[in-house]
């Protein structure tokens, strides 16, 4: 089991969002508001208290996951072991800020949660895209197309190309976090600024197999 300084630092982060989990539990009451169209084609504008016990149950389990994978079945992991460490404590600290997001909205009903959940998926970006680049070819952690598997020249030129997106869009989130306050707008800026860095590699990926010397 691979555990490091930042495996406890995301366990004490699934701590506290457990606390606070607990709570909520006690101190709200059975109903946090809503607003979305449900897949039902109906609008939902209340949902169990008990959605707020999910979030410890899923950082816990992303904990536990990147900490257990790498040992059970990643070959080389260690070559991965620093945009790993980051992404445990990122995803920690994300479900962290959406648990008390939620909570707030609880309160006070027009709170608008999607702008502190952009931000910090953001600074999570930010986290990944910085490191993702010194993540050598490994079978495990990364951006593994059969053009990155097949050649390491390849993996570590796509590596630097992603984590320069993802740093980019990091940094328009969390400016459009501050900037923009329609809820709907933001969840299409989170999903644009997370799915574009990771479909540019993918497509860089190929280029540069195609052309190795493009860059």
């Amino acid at each position: 089991m691979r555990i490091t300084s930042a495996t406890w630092i995301a366990t004490v982060l699934v701590a506290v969002t457990a606390g606070i989990a607990l709570w909520a539990w006690t101190a709200l009451p059975n109903g946090v508001p809503v607003n979305y169209l449900g897949l039902d084609g109906h609008r939902h504008l209340q949902s169990s208290r008990s959605a707020l016990a999910l979030i410890p149950l899923i950082a816990a389990f992303v904990t536990a996951t990147l900490t257990l994978a790498p040992t059970l079945g990643g070959r080389g992991a260690e070559r991965a072991a620093k945009p790993l460490d980051i992404t445990v404590i990122g995803v920690a600290g994300l479900l962290l800020v959406i648990e008390v997001t939620l909570i707030a909205r609880a309160l006070d009903p027009a709170f608008n949660v999607m702008r502190p959940a952009a931000i910090a998926t953001g600074v999570l970006l930010l986290g990944m895209g910085n490191y993702l680049g010194k993540a050598r070819q490994n079978a495990f952690f990364g951006l593994r197309t059969p053009w990155t598997l097949a050649d390491a020249t390849v993996w570590d030129k796509t590596h630097r190309f992603t984590g320069l997106g993802m740093v980019l869009g990091g940094l328009a989130l969390i400016a459009l976090g501050f900037l923009l306050h329609d809820g709907n707008a933001l969840g299409l800026a989170i999903g644009a600024c997370v799915a574009l860095p990771i479909l540019a590699g993918v497509a860089r990926s190929a280029s540069l197999h195609r052309n190795p010397q493009g860059g």
